[in-house]
């Protein structure tokens, strides 16, 4: 009877222990995940707080505090992306804004210092300044194409590496290549067609015909992708152009294109930032809304950090073709030299994607070309502002307890600012703050590497 007794008692205190247990372990359960919730809802508040903001986010960062029902307080932090090209720490990196990175002439149009080759299809009087003659007090730096006796056919380029960065196929979320187009779009005499051209780091040192790095496409299986604005004129305060995307190949001793878009995208704002997103296999075009202020030919150089807080506006997608797609990604073989393809890294464990090279192409598209007293004024092409950035906005880092700070998120501020009311909308990539476990987790894994 007392081994009975005591075999029943022995069961029944291990149940209780159970249930005790399980009790802790589902308060515990519970308090994880309303901390978690409270992260999320902290995000959340930061995003819905840039979503109305309409000043500049500082690149230091905007913070905010958070103060939750469970009487936590937790620090957030938004900042803008950081440019990955050009970094302006490397002086190996062409940078359109930066005075003095372009110089002309230079021995055999390429500058190796830093990386970039220019020259021109057809005959002409070429004329590129590296400051537009536009801005008298000397703010603006970029790339002029200012020659007057051009017509129909000519094309002036320039050819920029981006030496160290890699490219878009290494990214998670892909990246943006865009610029300013500036005295361009805005119904100039000119007219003439703007071109953003991706190519692979491809040398061909020995090519006479003066694209040794790959431009214009002169070797068999090159390939390009093409972003071209055309303005659709009228003169005047006409400001909105013409978008697309091509394909470009070269076979059979030419060059072929082919357009990923089955029509033309309109851009109608005044002047702004505009490029193309690349994401693993997709492509799309975008603009970036320039409503904080009123963008004509006062654009400074400090302008340049107000478009941090523009909402973006995007076109449709496309899916490139599979060739060129897999010219991208993979080896290729071109002029009998081999250029390797993506790989992953045993040292580092990260991804790596071929180098490339932005090339911006002006075309020039009038029979001629109007001559008054001030020729630089109607007979100008000015592009500026060339970056490279991740495809989104917005980093978003959240801080609790202190000393750990995650990433909680990443955004995207899309639309346009009405001035009764935001209409921006904000995209987001992932879960707001759940990718870095609960905060009571944290707490107890901070505590144990302090000895608390």
């Amino acid at each position: 009877m007392l081994v009975t007794v005591m075999i029943i008692t022995a069961v029944g205190l291990l149940f209780g222990a159970g249930a005790l247990l399980m009790f802790r372990y589902q308060c515990q359960m519970r308090i994880d995940r309303q901390h978690e919730l409270e992260k999320v809802y902290a995000v959340r508040s930061a995003l819905n707080y840039i979503r109305t903001y309409t000043s500049e986010v500082d690149a230091r960062g905007k913070p905010f505090g958070y103060h939750t029902c469970s009487e936590r307080d937790l620090g957030l932090l938004v900042k803008p992306v950081e440019a990955i090209f050009p970094n302006l720490t490397n002086n190996a990196h062409f940078a359109m804004q930066r005075s003095g990175d372009f110089r002309f002439p230079c021995p055999k149009q390429y500058n190796s210092s830093r990386d970039y080759e220019y020259g021109v299809c057809a005959w002409t009087n070429l004329q590129i300044a590296a400051s537009n003659p536009n801005y008298g007090d000397g703010k603006i730096y970029g790339l002029a194409f200012a020659d007057v006796a051009a017509t129909n056919g000519v094309k002036w380029w320039v050819n920029i590496g981006m030496r160290g960065t890699g490219g878009w196929l290494q990214e998670d979320y892909g990246r943006r290549y865009c610029f300013w187009p500036g005295t361009y779009v805005s119904g100039t005499v000119t007219q003439d067609i703007v071109r953003l051209c991706i190519i692979r780091n491809i040398t061909n040192e020995l090519n006479i015909a003066g694209s040794r790095h790959g431009w214009p496409l002169s070797k068999t299986g090159e390939r390009a992708i093409v972003f071209e604005i055309t303005p659709k004129g009228g003169g005047g305060t006409t400001n909105n152009a013409d978008m697309t995307v091509y394909e470009y190949w070269h076979a059979g001793g030419s060059v072929h294109r082919k357009s990923l878009f089955p029509s033309y995208w309109e851009n109608r704002p005044s002047l702004c930032n505009m490029g193309v997103q690349l994401a693993d296999d997709k492509v799309s075009m975008f603009y970036i809304g320039n409503e904080d202020t009123n963008k004509t030919n006062d654009k400074t150089a400090s302008d340049e950090a107000k478009g941090s807080s523009r909402g973006y506006t995007f076109s449709g997608t496309a899916q490139l073709t599979l060739e060129t797609y897999r010219y991208f990604s993979e080896e290729v073989v071109i002029d009998g030299k081999r250029y390797g393809g993506v790989y992953t890294n045993a040292m580092d464990g990260k991804l790596y994607a071929p180098e490339l090279r932005a090339v911006f192409e002006v075309e020039a598209a009038s029979d001629s070309r109007e001559v008054t007293s001030h020729p630089a004024a109607y007979n100008l092409d000015f592009l500026t502002d060339f970056k490279v950035t991740p495809a989104y906005q917005y980093d978003v880092f959240l801080e609790h307890p202190v000393g750990v700070t995650n990433l909680a998120t990443v955004a995207q501020k899309i639309g346009k600012y009405a001035r009764g009311g935001a209409n921006y909308t904000i995209l987001t990539y992932d879960t707001h703050g759940t990718e870095h476990k609960g905060f009571r987790r944290d707490e107890r894994e901070q505590a144990r590497r302090v000895g608390k």
